[in-house]
């Protein structure tokens, strides 16, 4: 049965977390948010969340490879999902998520796809791509 996917999304830049909030209740799914590492996990252990989106560079040292190491112990079967903007990080970051989405090289159109991957059973809308009216054909 099809439903809304609710999906954490940890990043420390709240206009980020702004911008894909909005995106990702576009595509008709639930948000959640955390702007750290605790926050994140303690929201995690408190809700039911079908996908985190995590951004790898955080506050304080921070990064999304310990978030995602610690949601794989807290909820092992859970879809992670990292971005990045950061063409160094380490390969064991990428290892421990699902998929890595470039920032400024992907589109919303692969988190869309990514999203409807690794949960086969959301209910997703797909973005509008035309907002302006094709013109009629002339008779």
């Amino acid at each position: 049965m099809a439903k809304k996917p609710t999906i954490l999304c940890v990043d420390d830049l709240g206009e980020s977390l702004r911008i894909r909030v909005l995106l990702l209740q576009q595509f008709g799914c639930e948000t959640l948010t955390a702007h750290d590492h605790t926050t994140a996990i303690r929201i995690a252990a408190d809700n039911p969340i079908d996908l985190v989106l995590i951004d790898y560079h955080l506050a304080n040292g921070e990064t999304g490879e310990q978030v995602a190491l610690d949601m794989r112990v807290l909820k092992p079967i859970i879809p992670l999902v990292m971005l990045t903007g950061d063409v160094l990080v380490p390969d064991c970051a990428f290892k421990c998520v699902d998929a890595v989405l470039t920032k400024g090289l992907s589109s919303p159109a692969e988190l869309f796809e990514i999203i409807q991957r690794l949960v086969p059973d959301a209910e997703l809308r797909p973005r509008r791509t035309m907002l302006i009216p094709k013109p009629s054909p002339k008779p």
